[in-house]
């Protein structure tokens, strides 16, 4: 009987069964054969799974030698890819480097071509310049350049100035030797020489400016000389000296003559206050005499007639009082202080009041600001227009009388008198400040026709200015103006009412 076993593999196909033994010794050979048959499965078990085990372990390794293959693979990928990014890298940087090449190239190109645009500029300067123009080299003084100007102004062709020093040159005889020269650019890198007479080559006597400077240009020091022909110039000054003398000279004479008139006025002033007034007195007395003794034997006609002898002899004597201020005006020195118009204002209405105590005025008076000015002569200057403005207010009911300040130019203050009286025509204003101008007649309104005078005298010689505006029976304005900055001081600016 054979033993039945069961397949551990896929090679028990080649296991095959014994030939069946004989008959009479199946009992011990059979026991035998199967014992034997055990072994060699067993035997052949053991080689099989050796094999699979080995088979395996090389599965593995082969699996693991894979594995690592892809690794390798893997990284070696890695490193191509790499290698392609720096290689893209390498060419882009080599792209770049050649765009930066050529713009180099460019900006060479530009910079050359600018360098030559330059060259050829300053060429042309060089060549149309008004002014003479020499190139010296720094270290031997000698000429390496001239412009067209210079060989015109000269008289000298190129050849007989190129390579040599100023000092050779005739023109130049007078200057200072070439050595001098080059010192003092060594010293001071700058040489003026402002009126320097020159002799051209024709004998013609000119007179220049002559300038050197010293300059870097490259890698050498040069000298630039500018000659500039002053000669028109110096004729200009001296005809200019000339005139100027001249003028003195009449100066002098005008101011002669202007004393010899001034001493002559003040002749005529002490004429007029002595020689005048005294027989004037006269007149008046022996008026007076006869009014008194013979009045009552006169006729009417007859007093009437010594009425009108006083009152012209009366007249003509304030005429002289007048005309003695005014020419003491002109005379006497300013004696500037801080005046306080307000106050000075006030201090004037006052030596009013007995004259306009019956009369109906409305007084309206601004604020004014402090000026520099001679307080006497200021108020001589407001007595005269306050006057005015009452007196020609007369005939009205209700009379308004205004001072205040206005806006000036700069550096002054400006005042205004302003009334609702008779006014005037403007077309006739220039004739106001005038001595003896009136617009109206005696009869009308009384005056001397001084009192404008001096205050365009007074005004003007504080270096203000004096004017006014007015309409016929519409009220008239008075200006004048008082500068904020004599003696180099500085007021406030005036506000404007």
């Amino acid at each position: 009987m054979v033993a039945s076993l069961s397949p551990v593999n896929a090679k028990e196909d080649l296991i095959t069964e014994p030939p069946p033994a004989p008959a009479e010794v199946s009992g011990e050979t059979a026991a035998h054969d199967e014992g034997g048959l055990i072994k060699d499965q067993d035997a052949n078990l053991t080689d099989q799974d050796l094999r699979v085990e080995r088979a395996e372990a090389r599965t593995e390794q082969a699996e693991t030698r894979t594995e690592q293959a892809r690794t390798r693979t893997e990284r070696a990928e890695k490193r191509t890819e790499q290698a392609r990014t720096r290689t893209e890298q390498a060419e882009k940087r080599t792209e770049q480097a050649e765009a930066r090449t050529e713009q180099a190239e460019a900006r060479t190109e530009m910079s050359e071509q600018a360098i030559r645009g330059s060259e050829l500029m300053y060429r042309r300067l060089f060549e149309a310049a008004k002014d003479g123009i020499l190139i010296l080299e720094a270290d031997t003084g000698r000429i390496s350049d001239v412009n067209p100007f210079l060989f015109n102004l000269l008289g000298f062709f190129p050849g007989e100035m190129i390579g040599k020093t100023v000092g050779e040159l005739s023109p130049f005889k007078d200057i200072e030797s070439n050595q001098v020269m080059l010192q003092q650019l060594q010293d001071h890198g700058y040489v003026r020489y402002e009126d320097l007479p020159l002799e051209t080559r024709d004998g013609r006597h000119i007179a220049v400016e002559f300038v050197s400077n010293v300059y870097q240009a490259g890698d050498k020091a040069v000298i630039q000389c500018n000659i500039r022909d002053i000669t028109e110039r110096k004729r200009a000054e001296d005809e200019i000296r000339r005139l100027n003398a001249d003028l003195e000279q009449r100066v002098v004479e005008r101011t002669a003559q202007l004393q010899g008139a001034n001493r002559e006025l003040e002749a005529f002033s002490y004429s007029v206050s002595h020689d005048l007034r005294t027989p004037l007195r006269h007149v008046l007395g022996f008026v007076a005499i006869l009014q008194k003794e013979a009045g009552p034997s006169l006729s009417e006609k007859s007093l009437v007639h010594l009425t009108t002898i006083f009152e012209a002899a009366t007249r003509m004597g304030d005429l002289i009082d007048d005309l003695l201020a005014f020419s003491r005006i002109g005379k006497s020195p300013i004696q500037t202080t801080e005046v306080h118009l307000d106050q000075l204002v006030q201090e004037v209405l006052g030596d009013f009041q007995s004259d306009t105590k019956e009369r109906n005025i409305a007084w309206d008076i601004h604020p004014l600001p402090p000026v520099r000015a001679d307080r006497a002569l200021l108020r001589m200057v407001l007595v005269n227009l306050i006057s005015n403005a009452v007196k020609f207010t007369a005939a009205r009911a209700q009379a308004k009388i205004e001072i205040g300040c206005n806006h000036g130019g700069e550096g002054e203050s400006v005042i205004f008198i302003r009334d609702n009286g008779a006014g005037f025509d403007p077309l006739y204003a220039g004739k106001l400040f005038g001595v003896f101008q009136r617009l109206h007649t005696q009869a009308e309104f009384e005056g001397t026709g001084i009192g404008l005078a001096n205050v365009q005298r007074i005004i003007h010689r504080h270096g203000g200015r004096v004017w006014a505006e007015g309409v016929v029976e519409g009220g008239a304005t008075f200006y004048f103006s008082i500068p904020t900055n004599r003696s180099g001081e500085k007021k406030p600016g005036v506000k404007a009412v």
